[in-house]
């Protein structure tokens, strides 16, 4: 009987260990919080309240833990957040020892969906995931305030809503100028990434572009490839050299043809890496990529600011 007893104590002793090294995530988030993209979806279809994503670094990232200390973990926080949201963490720390391989996957699948950046940013999105508001850092504001504002976007996901149901009620072209009014409400790289079945069915539907919304939409999936791209060029700086890189430019623009803002992002990396061996080709190239979208906030801000600043040109009024 003791032999028993002690692989009985053995057995417990050894399932509670699985258990606990199963699920460290359960043990490691803040109360109130899921860190299952899943579940949160479930809760926010049984409730009706929208999902609210914290993309975080929680142990690297300044802006992060003081989003933490000042807001998320304050009694203001624990109170009202709950009445609106069902709260989603979504971490990637330096020390993964606490997550669960599920967990890391999550993370490095809805960051490239949710076309994340940089941390922290916080994403509102409905029961079934589609986001309808994204913003990124934090500037300080207390609790009371930044949950008050939060919760005041949800006046988008009703005007969003309201354009999808008079959608449901419409068929052609009419049909895709509602889809259109209501994906507008969305930043619209964050929109190219989530609302794919609808932007293709705007395409369809404006088949020969009469309504302008075909080649708006081509031009922002395009627009979304060409970045894409780019951003696999620009992690392999380090270790390439600014001639190896500018083959990889040219052939991304041979291979697309980009027009518009597509292009104008192509160019830019072009000039910057040209920049370095010839600064004369460079500032031709930089002038190239801001005729291609001139009015696009890419030209009137960060090109504008590197003309003047660099290459003393005056930006055009």
């Amino acid at each position: 009987m003791k032999t028993t007893h002690r692989s009985i104590a053995s057995l417990t002793l050894l399932a509670l260990t699985v258990a606990l090294v199963a699920t460290p995530s359960a043990l490691a988030v803040d109360e109130g919080w899921t860190v299952s993209f899943s579940e949160a979806k479930a809760e926010a279809a049984k409730t009706g309240k929208s999902i609210l994503m914290e993309f975080t670094g929680s142990d690297w990232c300044p802006p992060c833990i003081k989003l933490h200390k000042t807001v998320l973990v304050t009694d203001v926080f624990k109170t009202e957040a709950p009445k609106h949201f069902i709260l989603l963490k979504l971490d990637s720390p330096r020390d993964k020892s606490k997550q669960s391989m599920d967990e890391i996957s999550q993370y490095r699948k809805l960051s490239a969906q949710y076309k994340i950046t940089g941390v922290p940013t916080v994403i509102l999105a409905d029961e079934q995931g589609r986001p309808y508001h994204r913003q990124s850092g934090y500037g300080g504001d207390p609790a009371e305030k930044w949950i008050g504002d939060l919760a005041a976007k949800s006046t988008i996901l009703a005007e969003r809503n309201e354009f999808l149901s008079k959608a449901d009620q419409a068929d052609g072209v009419e049909r895709a100028k509602l889809l259109d009014q209501a994906i507008s409400l969305i930043d619209s790289e964050l929109a190219i990434g989530t609302y794919k079945d609808m932007i293709a069915e705007i395409i369809t539907l404006d088949a020969d572009g009469a309504a302008g919304l075909k080649p708006k939409y081509e031009g922002a999936v395009q627009t979304a490839e060409i970045k894409s791209e780019l951003q696999k060029i620009q992690q392999t700086l380090r270790n390439s050299t600014p001639e190896e890189v500018l083959v990889k430019i040219n052939a991304l623009l041979e291979e697309k043809k980009p027009t518009g803002e597509g292009l104008q992002q192509a160019l830019y990396l072009k000039s910057m890496i040209t920049y370095r061996t010839d600064k004369d080709a460079a500032k031709v190239i930089l002038l190239e990529a801001r005729a291609a979208a001139p009015t696009s906030k890419m030209a009137t801000g960060q090109i504008d600011r590197v003309l003047q600043q660099v290459f003393k040109v005056e930006p055009k009024k």
